[in-house]
């Protein structure tokens, strides 16, 4: 439910007598599942097992909505919304997903080293084109517990050691409802004192091709353990193909649309996982364990459907930011270059329009002047990322860290780009501090301040190296011996206190690195706590 009203005292309920407007929203979300299961032995070194399921899914949402204006007084507040004088138009919103699902797996087992999968998915959704509102996925894995061999029997060292390996496709139907039709915006006109509504197409252009989004995925995978679990881990190499994407494709604005979702051409993802967990002291007082992982991604376009240059090769999207080779996340803007200074040559340059105390560009083609083919692609994403973690008990007390490690990708930070205020080039509105360019002070990090003008290209300005480190996590608890807590009559009693972003290191110049300049800042928390058992 959502109530609000605005009273005789205040400035738009005073001017209509009082203005309420009361909203209930429904929501529903159904789930059936069907499933039958079959488990068998045979000669204590077979193992079968298979699964069929059947779901359907229906996840509705609905809103209706109601205003009027005009009331005696503000006793009743919105609860007398059905004495208004004047209604306004009643408002009416619906949501309506529905999925229809099928799967078949069968998995067997032998000697409980090797062991294969393969399952069949089927899934039908709603929001797709009336002719392709189904997926098929199927998949398949294998797994041959090395560790498990008679040959690795006197290997007391190691635990365990398994190898994995895996391929199958997934499905995306992350879209909302209605997309594929053809959708409308409503608009209120007068026909003299009469209120007519009518309707015009919305800005996305229809699809009613529009199909799943699949990914087609192959994974090798190897898990191990050794000395006693003191040492474990596992490492991860992954190819991901994902065909049919699902995304918006901005339209030339002729065509009356502003965009389209289709499905577009073909990006791979690749990359490594690995984890490691290492336990160097374990005695009854006190253990220390360390946990690190890394993960490496590269993403690249293969193909855009549609695009072909003269020779009928795969070509770049400029207007979308799509390059083939090249990931998706991406910007495309000229390269700061410094500031031109007095003792430039800039008549003869390849700038000849600016001045000393102007933004310098990179001349990437190195001819006679900037065009737009100086413009650069800048990847946005971070070439990999790592974790350390570690944790200390000694008796009673515990301590663990966690510490977060981004390397590479490029923010746009429109604190430095903006004229009037945040990144401030007046030099004379409340900013970030800038180290501005004057004939006394030649620097090259800003322009010359005017009040006048936004300088030219200033948007160059705004992009910074990305990474950071930061302090995730860290807690410090104590465990009360149960001594004393028996006495109260509980099982535990623990005290502790958690840091969270206590601490980051990076050259962004916002509120954080891991969102958009001007969103709500990334909070600091600090917290105390007491956990009893009984």
């Amino acid at each position: 439910h959502e109530n609000s009203y605005q009273g005789l005292k205040h400035t738009t309920g005073k001017n209509n007598n009082g203005k309420a407007g009361v909203s209930v929203n429904f929501s529903n979300d159904y789930l059936f599942e069907n499933i039958l299961n079959y488990d068998r032995n045979f000669n204590q070194k077979h193992h079968v097992d298979g699964t069929l399921m059947q779901s359907v899914n229906v996840i509705q949402w609905k809103n209706i909505g109601l205003n009027g204006t005009g009331f005696p007084n503000d006793d009743l507040s919105y609860n007398a919304i059905g004495s208004s004088t004047e209604f306004g138009m009643p408002t009416w919103e619906l949501s309506d997903r529905r999925i229809l699902s099928y799967l078949g797996r069968v998995r067997y087992h032998l000697l409980d080293r090797y062991m294969f999968t393969a399952a069949i998915r089927v899934d039908g959704s709603s929001v797709f084109g009336a002719n392709n509102k189904y997926g098929y996925f199927p998949s398949g894995a294998f797994a041959w517990r090395l560790s498990e061999e008679p040959f690795m029997k006197n290997a007391d060292w190691l635990n365990n050691l398994k190898f994995r390996l895996s391929y199958g496709q997934v499905g995306n139907q992350g879209i909302s409802p209605y997309t594929t039709l053809g959708l409308t915006d409503k608009y209120y006109t007068e026909f003299g004192s009469v209120m007519k509504i009518g309707y015009l197409p919305g800005s996305d252009l229809s699809n009613p091709n529009l199909k799943w989004e699949t990914s087609t995925s192959g994974n090798i995978g190897l898990d191990y353990g050794l000395f006693d679990g003191k040492i474990q881990g596992s490492f991860e190499l992954y190819d991901t193909q994902t065909t049919d994407l699902l995304v918006y494709r901005s339209l030339s604005q002729t065509s009356g649309y502003s965009s389209q979702l289709v499905n577009l051409g073909h990006v791979q993802n690749r990359g490594i996982e690995a984890t490691l967990s290492v336990t160097p002291i374990e005695k009854k007082d006190f253990s220390w364990t360390m946990n690190l992982t890394f993960y490496t991604n590269e993403n690249t376009i293969k193909k855009i459907d549609g695009m072909l240059d003269e020779s009928g090769k795969p070509k770049d999207d400029v207007n979308n930011k799509w390059f083939i080779g090249q990931p998706m996340n991406v910007y495309y803007d000229y390269v700061f270059d410094g500031i031109w200074q007095t003792s430039d040559d800039v008549a003869n340059s390849h700038m000849p329009n600016a001045k000393p105390g102007s933004i310098k560009i990179k001349n990437v083609l190195e001819d006679d002047k900037i065009t737009i083919d100086d413009r650069v692609i800048m990847e946005r994403d971070p070439e990999w990322i790592g974790t350390f973690g570690t944790s200390f008990k000694y008796k009673n007390f515990d301590l663990t860290a966690d510490l977060y490690y981004s390397h590479g990708g490029i923010m746009h930070n429109t604190y430095l780009t903006t004229f009037d205020t945040g990144g401030d080039l007046t030099g004379k509105r409340n900013g970030i501090k800038r180290n501005y360019w004057t004939a006394d002070n030649p620097s090259n990090d800003a322009p010359a301040p005017n009040m006048m003008q936004a300088p030219a290209y200033i948007n160059s300005l705004g992009y910074q190296d990305a990474s950071y480190i930061r302090l995730r996590n860290v807690s410090f608890g104590y465990q009360i011996p149960k001594s004393i807590v028996g006495k109260i009559g509980a099982d535990q009693v623990r005290i502790y206190s958690t840091l969270t972003n206590f601490w980051t290191k990076t050259d962004i110049q916002a509120y954080g690195p891991e969102q958009d300049p001007g969103d709500y800042p990334e909070p600091r928390t600090a917290l105390i706590g007491l956990n009893v058992t009984f």
